[in-house]
């Protein structure tokens, strides 16, 4: 196809781009035809037809109210002021571009108003014991965000709190699987899995954070724990050693140390 054909074809696109509400494409379109007709040698009947393709593409896009509303400015089109016209259409442009991005904006923070009140809806129910209730809300809101890890991890997080292990688990397996990157991510899963019972599952989570984050003192800790409920002195011991070396000031890892070295004293 060449370029005249596919300038006509994209100019006749125009009312319909205007129709299904694509302002901005519809702009871009007209200031290509302009574009187009300056730059190419055309013939008297050739020139005629995009005139007119311009004019009626001009007709259009200032026939529609959100347009008009939006640039508070005439675009008017005379033939030979091709020049004119694109100077026009460029500040429409600019002037729709903010317009749009200021729309995008106000989206944005409504979505982020209707998240923070299914989060607060869905915590009321968890604080009243409405389990089901609560799993309906968040469910429904991670249904309408599917990407987003940070989501599943803070209603994890909540569902932790509440006590509901196996509701955190899989939360938080689901932002992992999203943010794998994520060191703390893996530290929560982990904790849910370990007050489910599934020990080696919260072994493996503890050590993929240990492997992708610096030296932890509080991760350490935390495997240490594990290993206490796991009956795994030995693995306690070490990671215990191993929080205290980080953080020597660390009371609570000193605790542990005291209760497993007597533990393992007992097995002696």
């Amino acid at each position: 196809m060449s370029q005249l054909a596919a300038a006509r074809r994209q100019a006749s696109s125009i009312r319909t781009l205007m129709r299904q509400g694509k302002y901005l494409p519809a702009i871009q379109v007209l200031r290509d035809t302009v574009l187009i007709m300056l730059k190419t040698p055309l013939m008297k009947t050739e020139r005629e037809e995009f005139e007119k393709l311009i004019a009626d593409g001009a007709y259009h896009i200032m026939s529609d109210q959100t347009v008009r509303k939006a640039a508070a400015l005439e675009i008017a089109y005379t033939p030979g002021k091709e020049r004119e016209l694109l100077d026009s259409l460029r500040m429409l442009l600019d002037v729709f571009q903010e317009h749009i991005q200021q729309e995008a904006e106000e989206a944005m923070r409504q979505a982020r108003e209707r998240r923070e009140q299914e989060l607060r809806r869905g915590q009321a129910l968890l604080d009243a014991s409405d389990v089901d209730g609560a799993r309906g809300v968040f469910t429904a809101l991670s249904r309408d965000a599917d990407n987003d890890a940070d989501l599943r991890a803070d209603i994890g997080e909540r569902f932790l709190r509440a006590g509901e292990y196996k509701d955190a688990a899989d939360y938080f397996g689901d932002a992992v699987a999203l943010k794998p990157e994520a060191v703390h991510l893996y530290n929560s899963l982990a904790m849910a899995q370990r007050k489910l019972g599934r020990y080696a599952e919260a072994e493996q989570s503890y050590l993929k954070a240990a492997q992708r984050g610096s030296g932890d003192s509080h991760l350490l800790f935390n495997m240490g724990r594990l290993y206490v409920d796991w009956k795994k002195w030995d693995k306690a011991l070490i990671a215990g050693r191993g929080a205290l070396a980080l953080d020597p000031e660390f009371e609570e890892a000193g605790k542990l140390m005291v209760y497993v070295e007597k533990m393992l004293h007992k097995k002696t």
